[in-house]
């Protein structure tokens, strides 16, 4: 019993952590350069460029509605694993500061953002949780039409990046572009070393 604690305790940790990167990530690189690149936080982040709306509560309600989604048509034990990162996410949002800490270059910026919270996706998908929001429509999808979640979206985070060219223009929309694709590549490269490492123990 204790050992089961223990290990729900850590799982629980380490949640927080990629919880932590991807609201760093998003505070520190995405949003003092107004780059949206894809989910319920690239909404946010188009929200509060065009309405200064904080980012934190549009991702909080984006997280609620998706989870009322989530329980009216998914199953149980997803929707529970989906409410701790929806609550989660926002609240860290919330308590992590604002900063432009490479103000000097939006590329460098972006590149480096991207890669924090590829890794921080990495993490939970490890751990098989989410943050919620976006993840929850492809779900949806899969379950009633059989396409695969990851077209959806990719659908879904296609429209969002678009949402650059019309609150900010092409440079925006390229570097949103680029991000997802960086991201992308982190959660796969963090894939890979973590299954050789597993290999090898």
């Amino acid at each position: 019993m204790k050992k089961k604690q223990t290990r729900l305790s850590s799982k629980l940790l380490i949640m927080l952590v990629a919880l932590e990167l991807i609201a760093f990530s998003l505070n520190m690189f995405f949003e003092p350069h107004s780059i949206a690149a894809g989910g319920a936080t690239g909404i946010a982040i188009l929200l509060q460029a065009g309405w200064k709306i904080p980012t934190f509560i549009s991702v909080l309600v984006i997280n609620i509605v998706m989870l009322v989604l989530a329980y009216l048509h998914l199953d149980r034990q997803t929707t529970i694993k989906l409410t701790l990162g929806s609550f989660l996410l926002p609240f860290l949002l919330y308590i992590t500061p604002v900063y432009n800490l490479i103000p000097s270059s939006r590329l460098v910026s972006i590149i480096v953002g991207s890669i924090i919270f590829g890794i921080g996706l990495a993490i939970l998908y490890t751990l098989n949780m989410s943050s919620g929001g976006t993840t929850v429509p492809p779900m949806i999808i899969h379950k009633n039409f059989g396409i695969d979640k990851y077209i959806s979206l990719f659908i879904i985070d296609g429209i969002v990046c678009i949402g650059n060219i019309v609150l900010a223009d092409m440079t925006s929309f390229l570097l949103a572009v680029m991000s997802v694709g960086i991201s992308s590549l982190a959660i796969k490269v963090f894939g890979t070393l973590r299954q050789r490492n597993l290999v090898t123990q």
